[in-house]
């Protein structure tokens, strides 16, 4: 049986949406690699295809806070004699609780809290539970955002809930079937990808599993080999390695790894044997299995140094940890997945709660463990073969449906767009159409993009061949030819990657009316292209136009920091409204311009133990640089004969990182 509760926690408050167009081929898409030579050409081959270069049309999401207040959220929960499931379908269809009732256990690692931070691609995302990464590299777009959810009904009786979304990179139509059936120890998922395009696109599908993580923990794949990716200063380094035991540790034991690490499990691609375990000190522990499309497994840790005990803490109310144990589509999250047009990708995959004999789970001998651990995953299965039994398990075959909630409008508006339905599996209301739609939708019923005042920011964008047409035709029309149009057919060619039409577009929007929206996108361009003075100019010009817009601030910072205005920083910052001085990333900014003119008594003011910045990004060093940087050349100041080892050692003693600085993500005794 499915209901439809009311669940409350602390929560922060996401903000207001930040009306900037990615223009600033933001860190975390372009995050570099290398691979070691232990990686073969083929698995070369598979690396980096696919990868986008913005993340339009979606806004990115960083206004978030960390004030938190006691909020509400729709749940819907899947029960029977043996689990109860809790899916969030407003924060990105998580499965937010899996419980184990015969073992009187959570499965999952709860977040006592909504805490988002910078990890995402649309910067923000938080932990806990089980994320369905679709689409892109990284974690979902739509992690932090609803989803449709409904309850499918069979003929019979039986009830499947269905939690979906349309991904606009992509084009694909995207959803998770959850099914619990009556005396079944397993919680059963049927994930669909489809391409509704004539044309070819890269897919991706991780589902991301967040787990206690306890002194005991132990986490059992079936193989000897993994894939070994690395953090280090905003690149990954890809190896290979045996497991369980690395570098002079057994890496099963996630406790034991110091810093942060992937552990991308080879499991023999002709292997039925598709499964992850992680297992608690009495032997229970969540098994995640699946049919034979999973090729990958998973182990992700934020390692035991200071830097990732802190990342824990800042993701959460700073109670206990939590790993990540993960499956997905490939071996590496480094690949994408081509996909045909008109094509769906479909397979199933399982959560059970596992008690296995400690002594075999626990023993040295890591074939026992995995003998072990399989043998109670095909217990509750009630089978030997993972695939077949799964295959055909989750019902497709429905007679009525029951809408529990909306989510975004902007599927609907691409089928109104098209004049055809998106899914063969899926229904798009039109009632999820709100005000980020409405100028879209009187674009296609009118002929032309309503004009909007300058002051007023972009609720929305869109992207592909059938939106541009429009908007040129829009062009032709008196009503149609004014400053919106020109941004969003500049918003359209950059997003194709046409980067010299997109600054004549946008060019042609300041001719019509001058606006912030254009200057700041043509000043990150001039920016990309090395000239820092345009750059800098332009974000200046753009604050002017429209100083209530926050988000146009920090641009404007790393445009004059990046043009050597350290002076014009401190007056540009000192001018700034009260709300965007606040905001750690602008102190930061302000900081470093402080550090460029050697006034290090003035950064200390501001990078000291107090200092706070709610959008530290993961894998973002620059703050405990910074530090280091700035009180080193303090103490050279003041002790001017003793060497930079001496320097060193006694920053190390007189000011040390505090460790709610400390958000690095290697080994910090590797780098300081």
């Amino acid at each position: 049986m499915i209901r439809w509760e009311t669940i409350t926690f602390p929560a922060a408050s996401m903000g207001e949406e930040n009306p900037l167009a990615d223009i600033g081929n933001i860190e975390y898409i372009h995050a570099g690699y290398e691979v070691t030579a232990r990686i073969s050409e083929e698995e070369k081959n598979r690396i980096g295809r696919g990868m986008i270069g913005t993340i339009l049309p979606y806004t990115i999401q960083d206004n978030f806070d960390r004030v938190r207040a006691p909020r509400a959220f729709r749940a819907a929960i899947l029960e029977n004699e043996y689990l109860k499931a809790t899916f969030l379908p407003e924060l990105g269809g998580r499965l937010w609780s899996l419980y184990d009732k015969e073992h009187s256990k959570e499965l999952l690692y709860v977040n006592p809290v909504f805490q988002p931070a910078n990890l995402a691609i649309r910067n923000a995302w938080f932990s806990g539970g089980v994320e369905f990464n679709v689409g892109i590299k990284g974690h979902n777009p739509l992690t932090c955002d609803p989803y449709f959810a409904r309850i499918a009904r069979t003929e019979e009786g039986e009830e499947v809930l269905q939690i979906y979304e349309y991904e606009r990179i992509r084009g694909t139509v995207f959803g998770i079937n959850a099914y619990l059936p009556s005396g079944s120890r397993v919680l059963y998922l049927r994930d669909t990808i489809e391409n509704p395009s004539e044309k070819d696109t890269w897919t991706y599908w991780w589902s991301n599993i967040a787990v206690p993580e306890t002194k005991e923990t132990r986490v059992i794949v079936p193989t000897g080999r993994s894939f070994l990716s690395t953090y280090d200063d905003g690149h990954y380094v890809l190896d290979k390695t045996d497991i369980p035991n690395w570098n002079g540790v057994d890496a099963s034991y996630p406790l034991r790894l110091r810093r942060s690490l992937d552990f991308f499990y080879e499991i023999p691609k002709e292997s039925r044997d598709r499964w992850i375990a992680a297992v608690e000190g009495d032997g229970i522990g969540l098994a995640q299995f699946s049919t034979k499309e999973m090729l990958g497994r998973k182990l992700f840790v934020w390692g035991m140094g200071q830097g990732g005990r802190n990342w824990g803490k800042f993701l959460s109310d700073g109670s206990a940890g939590y790993i990540e144990i993960q499956a997905g589509l490939a071996y590496t999250q480094l690949e994408h997945i081509p996909m045909a047009g008109k094509t769906t990708l479909s397979w199933t995959e399982a959560y059970t709660g596992i008690a296995c004999d400690t002594a075999a789970v626990f023993s040295d001998d890591w074939q026992q463990a995995q003998v072990e651990a399989g043998r109670q995953i095909r217990r509750n299965l009630g089978a030997d073969d993972l695939h077949m039994a799964l295959e055909n398990v989750v019902p497709t075959t429905f007679v009525s449906y029951e809408p529990l909630m909306n989510g975004s409008g902007f599927a609907s508006l691409e089928e109104q767009e098209r004049g055809e339905r998106l899914s063969q599996i899926y229904d798009f209301y039109p009632s999820s159409c709100n005000e980020k739609q409405t100028p879209w939708l009187s674009l296609l019923q009118n002929g032309y993009l309503p004009a909007q005042d300058t002051q007023t920011y972009p609720h929305s964008y869109v992207i592909g061949k059938g939106w541009e047409k429009r908007l040129l035709a829009s062009l032709e029309k008196t009503e149609g030819r004014h400053w919106y149009t020109y941004y969003h057919l500049g918003i359209v060619a950059y997003q194709q990657g046409r980067v010299a039409e997109a600054s004549e577009h946008f060019k042609a929007s300041i001719s019509c009316q001058d606006n912030a929206w254009s200057r700041r996108n043509l000043a990150l361009l001039a920016l990309h292209g090395k000239d820092t003075a345009a750059a800098a100019d332009g974000m200046l010009t753009a604050v002017a136009l429209c100083p209530t817009c926050i988000n146009l601030y920090p641009d404007a910072m790393r445009c004059l920091l990046a043009d050597g205005r350290y002076g014009e920083m401190e007056h540009f910052y000192a001018a700034a409204p009260e709300k965007v001085k606040a905001r750690g990333r602008m102190r930061l900014l302000l900081a470093m311009a402080y550090m460029k003119q050697e006034a290090y008594e003035k950064a200390a003011t501001i990078i000291n133990p107090d200092f706070q910045m709610d959008d530290i990004r993961e894998g973002e060093i620059s703050l405990s640089h910074l530090w280091f940087d700035l009180y080193r050349a303090l103490l050279r100041k003041k002790y001017p004969s003793e060497s930079e080892a001496q320097i060193a050692t006694r920053q190390q003693q007189e000011y040390p990182l505090p460790p709610y600085l400390d958000f690095r993500m290697h080994d910090e005794s590797e780098h300081d």
